[in-house]
Order: C-alpha cells, then sequence, then structure tokens
C-alpha cells in the first residue's frame, strides 16, 4: 500500500509538472504573438506615415524634380500642421537643418529622405514647445526671442538640479546649438533650445557612465 501511495504521488508530481510546463510554454507563446503583433502594428503605421509623406511630397512638388524648394516646404508643413501655418523663422530652421544634415546634397533644396527627417524634427519640437516656451517666459530677460550665455546658464542650471555648469559647459552647448540651422548668431532661439536641451542630457547620460565605470573600477 506504501508503494501503491509513493507511485501515485509521483504521478501527481509529474502531471502537476507537464501542466506547469504547458501553461509556461502557453504564457512564452502567448508574449511572443504579442510581440510579433506590436512589430508589425509598428511596421504597419510606419508604412502608413511613409506613404502620406511620399503623397504630401509629389503633391507639392511643383517642379516635379523630386525635391523641394523653401516655399514649397513651408507649404506641406502648413498642411502637415493641420492648416496652420508654422513661422518662418521655424520654417527656415528645419529646412536648414534637414537640408545640412540630410543624406543627399547640401543644396538648398529637400529631397524626400529629407523631408521625413525635417518632418520628424517638427513633431518632435511640437512635443516639446510647452516646455520651450515656458523656458523663454523665464530666461529670455530682454524679450530678444533669443537666450544669450547667461541666459543659457541660468536654464542649465535649472535642468541641472540647481548645481551650475562650468562656463566650458555652457559654451560647448552654445556652441553645438547655435549655428545648427547654418547661421551662428551668439544666441539661441526657440528651435536652437530644443537641440540645446538635448545635448545637456546627452551630455549629463555620458559622465553619469563614466561615473558608474569609474566606480566598478574602484571596486574591482
Amino acid at each position: 500500500a506504501g508503494q501503491a501511495c509513493q507511485v501515485s504521488r509521483r504521478q501527481e508530481r509529474s502531471k502537476g509538472g507537464e501542466f506547469y510546463n504547458m501553461a509556461a510554454a502557453a504564457a512564452s507563446a502567448n508574449a511572443m504573438n504579442q510581440a510579433t503583433r506590436k512589430r508589425h502594428e509598428a511596421a504597419r503605421r510606419m508604412q502608413e506615415e511613409e506613404h502620406k509623406i511620399f503623397k504630401l511630397m509629389r503633391k507639392y512638388d511643383r517642379s516635379q524634380d523630386g525635391k523641394l524648394d523653401k516655399k514649397e516646404f513651408g507649404d506641406l508643413m502648413q498642411e502637415v500642421n493641420e492648416g496652420v501655418r508654422p513661422s518662418s523663422e521655424e520654417i527656415a530652421y528645419i529646412y536648414q537643418v534637414a537640408d545640412r544634415e540630410g543624406k543627399g546634397d547640401m543644396d538648398g533644396t529637400l529631397d524626400l529622405e529629407e523631408v521625413k527627417s525635417a518632418i520628424g524634427s517638427w513633431r518632435a519640437y511640437l512635443q516639446n514647445k510647452s516646455q520651450i516656451d515656458e523656458a523663454f517666459k523665464k530666461y529670455d530677460q530682454d524679450g530678444s526671442g533669443k537666450l544669450e550665455f547667461d541666459d543659457l546658464k541660468k536654464l542649465l542650471t535649472d535642468l541641472n538640479d540647481g548645481t551650475p555648469p562650468s562656463d566650458k559647459e555652457v559654451q560647448e552647448v552654445m556652441d553645438k546649438a547655435d549655428g545648427k540651422d547654418g547661421q551662428f548668431q551668439g544666441a539661441l532661439g526657440r528651435m536652437d533650445i530644443l537641440y540645446a536641451i538635448g545635448v545637456w542630457y546627452s551630455y549629463v547620460d555620458h559622465l553619469q557612465k563614466q561615473e558608474e565605470v569609474s566606480s566598478c573600477c574602484s571596486i574591482c
């Protein structure tokens, strides 16, 4: 009877193990299916977006040469921005940056890939526009529409939890953000600030990684 009881318990444990393995396999398969669906959905949205931009490009490429001049690009951006035309400064900035940093020739026109990049930059700007508006309201003391060196230092100090960056660090951020559109002014406009904030956070992240490596090495 004892042996029969032990056999029965082993069989129950075996069945329990089989059930656990089946449940784990089912959960794993479900997770993989969800991940696959998400990838397919992301790919579908990307294809739809690229098709939309391609249609816009054809619509506003009035010369049909596969490129947009600044006027054509401005008209396209008005449609992208739901009928509200971006300011001439915003259009000029995004246009120049896309032309300078695109894979095509820096020829004063934008090809399809450069237009895609420009639209991406515009959407990133819109997502951060409220933060930029607040920055100018707080730091643009003379109302010039530009942040100069001291203004930028105050902004970076706030971003750095109250710890002022060195003048060298401020100048490095200023140098990288100013002239992004090919025009060096010694001060940063609204479009420049978006890039400057990105430069600063990238710099801080780099410092933190260096400190982690240094700490790890000292412990070793």
